[in-house]
């Protein structure tokens, strides 16, 4: 590889049905390092296996990919020039340089399958399958015909692959095909140190998708995963962009922690625009006239996607439920609550003037203020945990606060 040639990395995925959270961090390093260095990042599909490599499981792939923001500039729907970007679209390419592996007696057949020929000095790693005998290529094979083709100058992919080195190396040699820089990131773990699997809870993409989690809080935990920058936590995808080196990945186990991946969801919810928070509202929420200062009362407060939608819904809906587990709750102020909304009917509609009529209505009736304040919460959003219950009610507005009070 010439030290000007551009840098072209790949993500390979064989087709599971979902994209794995090892596998979208390895695409993550990959699109990373090829956009820092205006390089171009593949996508091709390894799907040999075809009883699993079904349409259904490489749409997943690509809604996966596609939800993280990591954008392909050669593979599947998009083309390019070193296609076709399906290993089983490329099979005779792969007995083309069978049949030169074969010529130059690098390789040889037996029992219907294609042996290469080790090279190892050591003796150590001996001859292995190329091909197999229902005549299909196998990984070490494959692989090394995809990367030198389509001229893929960096391989940044997981240490489990660490074994399959040497021999994707001999066969690179025995082709004179130049071999490109490999670079071995560590594992994911679960919390337990073992290989981060089902037994974990989710290890899909489109899990966590459904969890609530922001695509920006994802690619920010994912890129954390065995990479450090000095002591920071929190990335946007620009901060990324700037400061993602493959010398900083480290060489230890990553471990996959939920609790941490949901206190980064919570902070890129905070830090969120709220254009980018009104993505996810429905379109009447959208129309209410007073949306930006509902988003902005309680955007601190934001934990999932989910929470966008319901931390508004309280300002908007015209009725609101109480959950059975908060009735008793609500139902301990009852007696009180027609004379304070009647109260609060003629109060001058500001937060102090509203704060002053509900605690000296509760210092009228020898009451600690939080009996009354707990369950005006309750009886007005429908939960136990909100913002500040008086900024709720100047927000929510006079006449659906007293409404609500008096049913």
């Amino acid at each position: 590889m010439s030290e000007n040639a551009q840098i072209r990395t790949r993500f390979a995925p064989s087709p599971t049905g979902y994209l794995h959270v090892g596998g979208a961090r390895t695409a993550l390093f990959n699109w990373l390092y090829a956009r820092k260095n205006n390089g171009k990042f593949i996508l091709r599909i390894e799907d040999t296996d075809r009883a699993r490599s079904t349409p259904e499981a490489i749409q997943a792939i690509l809604n996966g990919l596609r939800w993280l923001g990591l954008d392909w500039d050669e593979g599947p729907e998009v083309g390019g020039n070193f296609g076709p970007y399906f290993q089983t679209q490329r099979l005779e390419i792969y007995n083309k340089y069978l049949a030169e592996l074969l010529d130059k007696k690098a390789a040889y057949e037996k029992d219907g399958a294609v042996y290469f020929k080790s090279t190892d000095p050591d003796s150590n790693i001996e001859d292995f399958v190329i091909r197999r005998s229902d005549g299909m290529p196998v990984y070490n094979y494959a692989v090394v015909i995809d990367d030198a083709l389509m001229q893929i100058t960096h391989i940044i992919r997981g240490d489990d692959h660490l074994s399959n080195t040497p021999r994707q190396v001999m066969i690179y040699k025995a082709l004179n095909f130049a071999v490109p820089k490999i670079v071995h990131v560590p594992m994911i773990l679960g919390p337990d140190g073992q290989r981060l699997s089902k037994r974990h809870g989710a290890t899909s993409v489109e899990e966590y998708a459904g969890q609530g989690i922001l695509p920006e809080a994802m690619v920010n935990y994912l890129a954390r995963l065995g990479w450090a920058y000095k002591d920071q936590e929190f990335f946007t995808r620009a901060d990324l962009l700037e400061k993602f080196s493959l010398n900083k990945v480290g060489k230890s186990a990553a471990i996959f922690d939920n609790k941490k991946l949901e206190w980064l969801n919570a902070e890129h919810l905070k830090k969120a625009s709220l254009a980018r928070l009104k993505d996810f509202l429905p379109a009447e929420y959208l129309r209410h006239p007073k949306i930006d200062q509902i988003l902005t009362l309680s955007q601190s407060r934001l934990k999932t996607i989910e929470h966008i939608v319901k931390s508004c819904a309280y300002f908007i809906e015209k009725e609101i439920a109480v959950p059975p587990e908060l009735q008793a709750t609500a139902d301990s102020a009852r007696q009180y609550l027609p004379e304070l909304a009647a109260e609060l009917k003629v109060t001058d509609w500001r937060l102090p003037a509203i704060e002053k009529t509900v605690r000296d209505f509760a210092a009228r009736k020898n009451l600690e203020a939080g009996k009354i304040i707990m369950p005006l919460r309750v009886i007005l959003t429908g939960s136990n945990v909100s913002p500040g219950i008086f900024e709720v009610m100047e927000l929510l507005g006079q006449e659906l606060t007293v409404a609500r009070l008096s049913q």
